[in-house]
């Protein structure tokens, strides 16, 4: 069984790095591997996926680097993914498409899904009679950190949070460029 999270990274910040810090240890004690898959990847440009997809996996991959060493790291993939349909699809159709997406890249027919929102939008995705190969590993928010925070605190809309502390230090160092891309 292989360890997948699914986010869009807009930008990429200390809840998901949380994230893959914890799904990492799942999988090192289980012997497998991590797959990131960064969801969206079709869209850019609007005010809720304004950053492009290479930009996405360069501030994943960097910020990875800062936190795992070489040999972590090769045990963790970085894969983006286009959407079916629009990214509100919280269909039955959706979920089949993910699965089958993640089975295509890790040929592992056994997977545990790492997801830090509300566990009733996944289970939503998944049919329950065809469930019988997917764990569900449902983890808090981490700080309460979301994106759309995060973005609040680049555009200036929140002034109580200081960037430096919700995002990795590869993003901060970014944080012009990300400003560039949001609307």
């Amino acid at each position: 069984m292989v360890g997948t999270i699914l986010f869009r990274a807009q930008p990429f910040h200390n809840g998901h790095l949380n994230m893959v810090k914890k799904a990492y240890e799942d999988c090192v004690n289980n012997n497998t591997e991590l797959y990131i898959f960064v969801g969206s990847a079709d869209k850019f440009g609007s005010k809720r996926n304004p950053l492009p997809i290479n930009f996405r996996l360069e501030l994943i991959e960097e910020s990875l680097k800062e936190n795992f060493t070489s040999k972590e790291l090769e045990r963790i993939f970085v894969i983006p993914l286009s959407d079916l349909t629009d990214e509100s699809d919280n269909s039955y159709e959706w979920g089949d498409y993910l699965y089958k997406e993640i089975i295509k890249i890790t040929k592992d027919p056994e997977i545990a899904i790492y997801y830090s929102d509300r566990p009733d939008i996944m289970l939503s995705w998944f049919n329950p009679s065809k469930r019988w190969n997917i764990y569900f590993k449902f983890l808090e928010r981490y700080q309460g950190i979301s994106a759309t925070k995060v973005r609040g605190v680049l555009k200036g809309e929140i002034t109580n949070i200081n960037l430096i502390d919700i995002v990795p230090n590869y993003v901060y160092q970014n944080r012009d460029k990300i400003k560039n891309f949001l609307i």
